[in-house]
């Protein structure tokens, strides 16, 4: 009776370590860890009850592994989060695995008897965290990984995981019960499970493949087509300050004419043209990079455009070390993604603040916007452009930083200057 006891045990101590570590935490590691221990710890006992009062009775197995499978549902979904179809597909992918995983268990047993219990202990413990181990880094981390790209499409893979257990089962029970590793049916079911736990990685690692590659491919693109936006607009703002310089002259030659016919009305109306001119499409030097000042002259126009306060303060040297391409990718995506958060709000209140500096051989650049007053942000909402800018932040050795807070969302980058 120890030893059946002490079995189930471990089979409890795979269910909570597969709850714990497989999906997202609803709640902090120490408390969702005590949460698990107080059911591992009442199971167990009323495990031991049972094996005490019902030895034979047929109760036992509803209780030893029916109930401890039902209570593992119930606790990982109150102790995680994210999509509901996606943690239903994990918790049935380890149901296929423990459905294995138990009948190598219980064949182990059966093949070494009383006789070896210590031997079979060890063996079975070997074999459980091989299965969990192997469930929780090939399966559910690469699973998590396509997650960021599979919006929709988790319930044919539920189906798929439903129709691989009652082919495991119907495999158990038929022709005759699997119970030993001599019985003849012990080899197809070998060979399905190893395929069935085979075929996960596969698929995900595909997934994962493909979805690289595509988001790759349009990052790219996104790159591309934002290098030549702001290319085409620093051109347009060229243009305009010849055309402004231009109108000057003229505007400087008139002025003259009319002050040799002693016109003062007209000498006034042209003074505030001029005035005005210089006033509204003057020159904006936020620094001496050419680059980074075209970005936030571009960006800046667009958000005042869109009813935004812009507050910006750049302090950035001519030849600052860092390629124009990578400041255009990190600042632009990150002023404009300001902008629509901003823009999308309801309320007058609209501001953007930037702050862009060279300290201590790093470039600094933190863009604050107000946004939803509860808006809820992880890595799971990261965008291409987002993803670009870590890029670029990874490829200078530099730090990021993303949160948001009381209506204002904050991204830090840290760029590490050669």
């Amino acid at each position: 009776m120890q030893a059946n006891v002490i079995e189930l045990i471990f089979l409890l101590l795979a269910h909570a370590a597969a709850g714990i570590y497989s999906s997202t935490l609803k709640y902090s590691k120490k408390t969702t860890y005590i949460i698990w221990g107080v059911w591992v710890t009442v199971q167990s006992m009323i495990m031991f009850f049972a094996e005490s009062v019902l030895p034979m009775s047929p109760l036992l197995f509803l209780i030893s592994f029916i109930l401890p499978l039902i209570g593992q549902y119930v606790i990982f979904f109150a102790t995680t989060k994210g999509r509901l179809a996606q943690r239903l597909f994990t918790m049935l992918t380890y149901s296929i695995f423990f459905c294995i995983g138990i009948t190598f268990f219980l064949m182990v047993r059966a093949g070494l008897g009383e006789r070896y219990s210590i031997l079979t202990m060890l063996i079975q413990a070997t074999l459980l965290f091989a299965l969990v181990t192997y469930f929780l880094r090939n399966v559910c981390a690469l699973c998590r990984t396509a997650a960021k790209n599979i919006t929709t499409g988790w319930t044919p893979l539920i189906i798929v995981n439903i129709i691989f257990l009652i082919t495991l089962v119907f495999t158990l029970f038929f022709p005759t019960r699997l119970s030993t590793f001599r019985d003849p049916s012990f080899v197809p079911f070998a060979l399905l499970s190893v395929s069935i736990m085979a075929v996960y990685p596969v698929i995900f690692s595909n997934i994962n493949s493909l979805s690289e590659a595509a988001s790759k491919r349009e990052t790219e693109q996104q790159n591309k087509l934002l290098l030549a936006q702001i290319e085409a607009e620093s051109a347009q703002l060229a243009a305009d300050r010849q055309a402004r310089h231009d109108r000057r002259h003229h505007n400087m030659v008139m002025l003259e004419l009319a002050n040799n016919n002693d016109l003062e009305s007209v000498r006034e109306y042209l003074r505030r043209l001029v005035d005005s001119d210089s006033r509204v499409w003057g020159e904006v030097r936020y620094c001496e990079n050419r680059t980074v000042n075209t970005v936030l002259t571009v960006y800046g126009r667009r958000a005042k455009e869109s009813g935004i306060a812009v507050t910006i303060s750049a302090d950035v040297s001519r030849d600052v070390d860092i390629l124009p391409q990578d400041l255009v990718i990190v600042i632009a995506n990150l002023f404009e993604n300001a902008v629509h958060a901003a823009a999308a709000l309801k309320s007058p209140d609209k501001t953007i603040d930037i702050s862009i500096k060279e300290s201590a051989q790093r470039l600094l650049i933190k863009v604050e916007n107000t946004c939803k007053e509860r808006m809820t942000f992880d890595d799971s909402l990261y965008g291409i452009g987002i993803h670009s800018v870590i890029a670029v932040a990874g490829k200078y050795d530099g730090m990021y930083d993303f949160s948001a807070a009381d209506g204002i969302f904050s991204a830090k980058i840290s760029l590490n200057l050669k």
